[in-house]
């Protein structure tokens, strides 16, 4: 990007001005109402009150403008953690003394940012798992940590401390904000202070009436057009190229009868992410009390998830291939959440930080196992990360 001041084609001086800044601003103002395919270089200079000889002087179009947005967003929240972190000699709660998450903090700063791509449905799609794994990386994070914590412990470490940011950001979201992020970082530090390592666990949980009675002929049919539709996605290799008609071929099915079950492609890869948490929490699931159930009897139920994993490698597609696909993450954190809390369990940070933080930790293991854990066996990981969730196995507090 030019430095000095300059002149564009037709003669409109634009040095001394804030013009990047108001391009982005109105951009992101238009994200907010709709997809950025409807969104034309003429409505964004218009917006920013520039020409678009000026907007094109700095960019090369639209889709460019939003890659710095999203870079500038990123480079802006890892700087605010460093800056929180760079001068302790370890990571502990207790010595922190911090009234805000520096996270939160920068969030409610950009609100508009956050807001508008962090759950949305719209195109651009921004993968939230990658865009919070890179802010908290190990030089971000791991830079006080003078523990002696194996290579292992520190990956995991990274995928929790981005995929329970990302969750608690969600939470507060659904909260509609009106928490402040002072109290929504009072309620994270005594859930901290709190956590069990068999919070990942639950009891069964009533089923849904309308489930309940689903006939098995339609569970057959939909089970066809969803395995229809994972094959075409990872043999196109982009989302949007899956058509309907498509599906119903690959599943020898009428387009009626995929309208009988799902409106559109969307309904069914919701369908899809929803198939993948039932059995996510059908493995997490125990008959007696989560509460008595040991070290050893936790790290089989974990070998079981991690073997699961290996199995159904489509998920590994949707939750970290990049294929157009709208982002799963915020749609398995949401009906993960649903599980837990229906738990009993008596929290002091309340019930809906639990179901979320809890589900954020489980969805950066299970993107862990997929990623950087694809070398080790399930039972080292297991048994890696019951010591992880244990914290008197160290005397680091693992934020």
């Amino acid at each position: 990007m030019p430095g000095g001041p300059c002149v564009s084609d037709d003669h409109e001086i634009i040095a001394n001005e804030p013009i990047p800044s108001k391009i982005k601003e109105a951009l992101l103002s238009l994200l907010m109402e709709k997809d950025i395919r409807r969104i034309t270089s003429k409505e964004i200079a218009a917006l920013a009150n520039v020409s678009r000889g000026a907007l094109y002087f700095y960019y090369e179009d639209k889709y460019d403008i939003f890659e710095e947005i999203v870079e500038e967003q990123k480079d802006g929240l890892q700087m605010a953690i460093f800056n929180s972190l760079k001068d302790l000699d370890h990571i502990n709660l207790r010595e922190m003394n911090l009234k805000v998450l520096p996270a939160l903090s920068y969030v409610a700063m950009h609100t508009p940012f956050f807001l508008t791509m962090m759950d949305r449905n719209k195109m651009p799609y921004v993968n939230f798992h990658a865009f919070f794994f890179e802010v908290f990386n190990r030089e971000v994070l791991l830079t006080p940590m003078k523990e002696n914590v194996s290579e292992t412990l520190k990956d995991m470490y990274v995928h929790y401390r981005a995929l329970y940011t990302y969750a608690i950001i969600l939470f507060w979201f659904k909260e509609g904000m009106k928490p402040s992020p002072e109290k929504i970082s009072r309620q994270y530090w005594d859930l901290v202070s709190q956590k069990r390592y068999y919070w990942i666990f639950g009891v069964p949980v009533l089923p849904d009436v309308e489930e309940d009675r689903i006939d098995r002929r339609v569970i057959r049919t939909r089970q066809a057009l969803q395995e229809a539709m994972i094959q075409l996605i990872i043999e196109k290799k982009d989302y949007s190229a899956v058509t309907i008609s498509d599906i119903t071929r690959r599943s020898d099915m009428r387009r009626a009868t995929f309208y009988d079950h799902y409106s559109g492609k969307e309904d069914l890869l919701k369908a899809i992410t929803h198939h993948f948490c039932t059995d996510i929490i059908a493995i997490l699931t125990l008959e007696g009390s989560r509460e008595k159930v040991t070290i050893k009897q936790s790290e089989a139920i974990l070998v079981r998830l991690f073997a699961y994993l290996s199995e159904h490698t489509s998920i590994v597609h949707f939750m970290s291939g990049n294929y157009g696909i709208p982002d799963p993450i915020p749609e398995i954190l949401n009906t993960l959440s649903q599980f837990y809390l229906k738990q009993s369990l008596d929290i002091l940070a309340g019930k809906h930080m639990y179901a979320y933080y809890v589900s954020g930790l489980l969805v950066g293991l299970i993107l862990y196992r997929l990623q950087e854990g694809k070398e080790y066996t399930p039972q080292f990981l297991a048994q890696e990360f019951i010591q992880f969730l244990d914290l008197k196995k160290y005397k680091i507090n693992l934020l």
